[in-house]
């Protein structure tokens, strides 16, 4: 927008906005509904004409995890990661993007070669994510290295046991691991017994079809184990194909059969050319586990590929929406599988950015921000999506080019003496101290300029912006909401200066 505003403001040339903008943007509103986003080429034909879901739950006990078992594998081989431009550690980063879980995959006796994923491995990241304040999934493999639906291969130290040796390794091991985690300070919250169980584990005597019982006691002594360390520890069934009704019940049924039990059921989510069409029947097959079984469910793995990341925004978003629609609260949330892990091979389904090391917009989809960066709308907007514009010059307030990271930031600027504020009211959050920050940047004398934190059940807390030209972090931190929300925004009164944001963060403490 600034290459079609005309006004001289510190050496820098504004301009006032023409017929040619007022056109693209009538064309715009008239296009689309409100708040709907113009598609780009997408590799899904299935994805076009989809909108990008603003609506998302936004209670802070709302799960939204991420799976991150190659960190320390990453972080030995150099691997950096960059919270938009300030290097952070990733725990901190994925904390500040809206992660409250972590997902961390045991193995038994993993390799020389492949050495991570021991439990001392998950304890170390276990950790650190318990000194970021988050939850803990503990996925157990019952193997020595990944366990799935094409193969769930017996450890090496378990070879040629009998039904019932087997059955007490698996009491055995997960007893210790989940000890051993305790003995440092940690309790998960959740704990899955086996990964992608759709045709059993431990093969062969837990494989399926055609050993539901041999599966079911093998099962049954990793849920009494865990029940037996800790009951209040929810115990999770997963499944690969969180589309495939018939399979998670035909599973779930035989183990009710055969006298298991479980508290959630978790599913994996994968959606590729068939986009629409997998996102649907998982919403579907979810909303009949919950109605069928009253238990809690969650998407516990997802992901979309690296190189589109405004589907993946949408994926996770949408999946937030209906996890967050089902009956009773029984939609838990929703964990992303290594979203950090933007070096591996394709296809890669990371939503960090390779080359600058940061979150792309897919990792938008877990802000409790809506439109956090401003790059929901595609297009220079008077209005974005997820915001409201209040004050006496509303026109001074539009999103435009020349951002902090992205493809937009949200500008306050008019020729002649303006007073606008730009601001998002955050519902459903749990009640607790929150921190807010943004990215700004405001080269100019103001008469008042400060970012904001109001209506969370206490007196308004303003930060205000220093002259700076180039782009700073203000943050507010010690948000205590009492009442279940928080108006955040920034406050603008200037005279041909100019004031922008970008990459606003609001995280619970």
């Amino acid at each position: 927008m600034k290459s079609l505003l005309k006004a001289k403001s510190a050496g820098k040339f504004r301009y006032t906005i023409s017929a040619l903008l007022l056109s693209a943007t009538l064309l715009l509103i008239n296009g689309c509904k409100k708040n709907e986003t113009i598609n780009t080429t997408s590799p899904d034909s299935d994805t076009r004409g989809i909108r990008t879901p603003l609506t998302i739950n936004n209670n802070s006990s709302f799960l939204r995890g991420a799976d991150v078992g190659f960190i320390t594998e990453q972080e030995a081989k150099g691997r950096v990661f960059f919270n938009t431009t300030d290097q952070q550690d990733i725990f901190t980063i994925l904390k500040e993007r809206g992660i409250n879980l972590i997902r961390l995959r045991v193995w038994v006796n993993p390799t020389s070669a492949n050495q991570y994923n021991s439990i001392a491995d998950v304890v170390a990241k276990a950790v650190r994510a318990k000194n970021a304040g988050m939850k803990l999934l503990i996925d157990f493999h019952y193997s020595d290295t990944w366990a799935d639906p094409t193969k769930q291969n017996i450890p090496a130290a378990w070879s040629g046991y009998s039904l019932g040796a087997m059955e007490t390794a698996v009491s055995n091991h997960t007893t210790s691991c989940l000890n051993t985690l305790i003995a440092n300070g940690i309790t998960p919250e959740y704990v899955q017994v086996g990964n992608e169980t759709d045709y059993g584990m431990l093969w062969p005597m837990g494989q399926l079809p055609g050993n539901m019982a041999g599966y079911a006691t093998l099962y049954k002594a990793g849920y009494a184990a865990v029940k037996a360390v800790n009951s209040s520890i929810k115990v999770i069934v997963h499944f690969s194909r969180g589309y495939d009704n018939s399979n998670c019940k035909s599973v779930l049924n035989g183990l009710i059969a055969n006298g298991a039990s479980f508290d959630v059921v978790g599913v994996s989510v994968y959606p590729t050319s068939t986009y629409a069409t997998t996102m649907n029947n998982t919403k579907l097959n979810l909303q009949d586990l919950v109605t069928t079984y009253n238990k809690e469910v969650l998407v516990a793995e997802c992901g979309y590929f690296q190189n589109n990341p405004k589907t993946a925004r949408l994926m996770v978003s949408t999946l937030l929406d209906d996890l967050s629609s089902l009956p009773n609260n029984k939609g838990l949330g929703v964990c992303y599988w290594e979203p950090q892990a933007y070096d591996h091979a394709a296809p890669n389904r990371s939503i960090f950015d390779a080359t600058s090391k940061r979150p792309t917009l897919g990792m938008d989809g877990f802000s409790l921000v809506k439109n956090p960066g401003f790059e929901v709308d595609t297009v220079a907007a008077t209005s974005p999506s997820g915001w409201v514009t209040t004050g006496s010059n509303p026109d001074a307030n539009y999103t435009e080019t020349n951002p902090h990271t992205g493809l937009f930031t949200l500008t306050h600027w008019k020729s002649s003496a303006y007073n606008v504020a730009t601001s998002q009211t955050i519902t459903g959050l749990s009640n607790g101290l929150y921190t807010c920050q943004a990215w700004v940047k405001s080269p100019q004398t103001m008469v008042s300029n400060y970012l904001f934190a109001k209506d969370f059940g206490g007196t308004q807390i303003n930060q205000n912006i220093l002259i700076n030209a180039n782009w700073v972090k203000v943050t507010i931190t010690n948000i205590n909401v009492t009442n279940g929300q928080c108006t955040i925004g920034l406050n603008t009164a200037g005279n041909n200066a100019y004031c922008s944001m970008d990459d606003i963060e609001f995280y619970k403490q």
